[in-house]
């Protein structure tokens, strides 16, 4: 008896030493999210986008060519306004409900707060051309997540051409 008291007294001691309380769970999520994703991508950052898009262009029809830019502060102040909105939906975007997970999504919300960041700088210095081509920044951080994330926003693959004989 003294001999199994002698081998079980160690194997004892090493599994008490192994065994730890459960981690506790993580602390629910400060932040409320009423919207679904859906609703942020239509309601908050399409219409964030438009603004940008739609501020620096070029429409060219049977008239001529007709640029178009913001032209008075209040102009500026929708693009800036925009902007801001956008950098914030990046971080909207990065909430525990609605990361899809910590690596791509995360990265692809930085770079969509990324360009609007810099959209926000050209519109604070009135820079129709960097405006423009963060506009364009913006539209690739949304196509590559929607690429990834939303590939029945790309539409159905392209019917091939009928061959004409």
């Amino acid at each position: 008896m003294q001999k199994i008291r002698r081998f079980m007294t160690p194997g004892l001691i090493v599994l008490l030493a192994g065994c730890e309380p459960a981690p506790p769970p993580p602390p629910p999520s400060p932040f409320t999210t009423t919207l679904a994703l859906k609703q942020v991508m239509e309601w908050v950052i399409d219409p964030a986008a438009d603004v940008i898009w739609d501020s620096v262009k070029s429409v060219i029809t049977e008239k001529g060519t007709q640029e178009i830019a913001p032209q008075t502060d209040a102009d500026w102040n929708k693009v800036r306004d925009a902007a801001a909105t956008l950098i914030e939906a990046g971080n909207v975007l990065m909430i525990d409900d609605r990361a899809r997970d910590d690596k791509a999504w995360m990265a692809a919300a930085r770079r969509l707060s990324e360009a609007a960041g810099q959209a926000l700088k050209a519109a604070q210095t009135k820079n129709t051309a960097t405006l423009f081509d963060e506009g364009g920044n913006i539209y690739k951080a949304c196509s590559a997540c929607h690429a990834q994330y939303a590939q029945h926003l790309q539409g159905p693959p392209a019917e091939p051409a009928p061959v004409v004989k």
